[in-house]
């Protein structure tokens, strides 16, 4: 009993000491895992989601030529030919500045593309059904590479901007710009709102798990040093 209560004792020192971490860990990366488990299970068994089918009609209701060019930009930008520019673009940037961050988000990204490739595969769930979508897509239905893709790179770029100035901007943007590629494919019709959402939180824990293990959320001495010469320079006399 006396070293049960000792471990006990020096468990809860360790959670209080280190709550906020264990929190961000729990946010970041188990709850956004288990998220995409509890969805990916119930889509390889093949049951249904009752809610789905009158969410895309209600969506539906609200279609508009606006909403299509809006919608129609959105896919062109979360797809391989918008997304191959932008990601060798990034990757490319950030060599010059940092090797490891070039491959953090090479591997982010990279590894996406082909985890999305196998678990269409894997799962092989067909396109809904319930309208002609003015973009068709061919091939399989969960999870959403749009969704994937676009959920990785906001992680990514909020990763390499949390210890800066811009992570609440980054977070922001970030967030609105996954939102509107996780609606947009709902809206055209050809996703259901389990892929898109099964989608970005499987990148969610997978660019984080990646971030937490490369410890690229934080910044190297030269950056803080930048940052308080750039804050210095711009102090007025």
């Amino acid at each position: 009993m006396p070293l049960f209560h000792v471990s006990v004792r020096h468990l809860t020192d360790y959670v209080r000491r280190r709550w906020r971490p264990l929190l961000i860990l729990f946010f970041g990366l188990l709850l956004p895992f288990l998220g995409f488990v509890k969805i990916a299970q119930e889509v390889f068994e093949k049951e249904p989601f009752a809610f789905e089918e009158p969410l895309m009609l209600a969506i539906h209701a609200y279609s508009s030529p606006a909403l299509n060019h809006v919608t129609a930009a959105f896919s062109l930008l979360g797809s391989a030919r918008g997304m191959a520019p932008i990601a060798l673009i990034l990757v490319a940037a950030l060599y010059r500045v940092k090797r490891s961050r070039a491959y953090f988000m090479a591997v982010s990204l990279g590894g996406v593309a082909l985890i999305n490739l196998l678990l269409k595969n894997l799962f092989d769930r067909p396109r809904p059904t319930f309208w002609t979508p003015f973009l068709p897509e061919p091939d399989f239905s969960f999870p959403s590479g749009h969704a994937m893709f676009a959920s990785a790179l906001a992680t990514s770029v909020i990763a390499l901007l949390w210890a800066t100035r811009w992570r609440i901007p980054a977070l922001v943007i970030g967030t609105l710009y996954v939102l509107g590629m996780m609606l947009s494919r709902v809206y055209i019709g050809v996703h259901y709102p389990t892929d898109v959402t099964g989608g970005a939180l499987f990148s969610l824990a997978w660019v984080f798990g990646l971030s937490q293990i490369l410890h690229i959320h934080r910044v190297p001495p030269t950056s803080r040093v930048s940052d308080a010469a750039v804050d210095e320079a711009h102090k007025v006399p």
